[in-house]
């Protein structure tokens, strides 16, 4: 059974991809396809500009930030683990598809995923305290 991850990586993918249009409808936001990251935001909220953004890539909701520094999107790895790690705000829930941490005192996390053999879809949420929310997803491929 070689490609026994395969039905187990669609249910996955079509699971987040439903996570995330319940998510629009809930929060009436209209859906952008093709748009790697997506955020909330309000008009008056200014785009980052180079000299304020880091490199990772990074997604802002209403002053939530979120953060991933590793791993980075369309990663290529031989290990089937990985840790998530990057900073959000200080205490807010983080998942990790369906792995929940809670950020530091900092706003750091760290979460470690287990990877299937192929691409793997990963969806890293933030929530803060007050409602607001930032996602980011990712894919990494593992080869054995």
């Amino acid at each position: 059974m070689k490609h026994a991850w395969l039905p187990i990586s669609i249910v996955l993918a079509l699971v987040v991809v439903a996570g995330i249009f319940v998510r629009q409808i809930v929060l009436r936001q209209p859906s952008a396809p093709g748009i790697e990251e997506r955020a909330l935001s309000t008009p008056s909220e200014e785009p980052p500009t180079a000299a304020t953004s880091p490199v990772s890539t990074q997604s802002r909701v209403n002053g939530i930030t979120l953060t991933v520094s590793s791993p980075v999107n369309n990663a290529a790895v031989t290990s089937a683990s990985v840790t998530v790690r990057g900073k959000t705000v200080a205490g807010a829930e983080v998942f990790v598809n369906d792995v929940e941490t809670r950020a530091d005192s900092s706003g750091n996390f760290s979460v470690k995923f287990t990877l299937d053999e192929g691409e793997n879809y990963i969806l890293i949420v933030a929530n803060d305290a007050n409602g607001n929310y930032a996602e980011k997803d990712l894919t990494v491929t593992y080869t054995p």
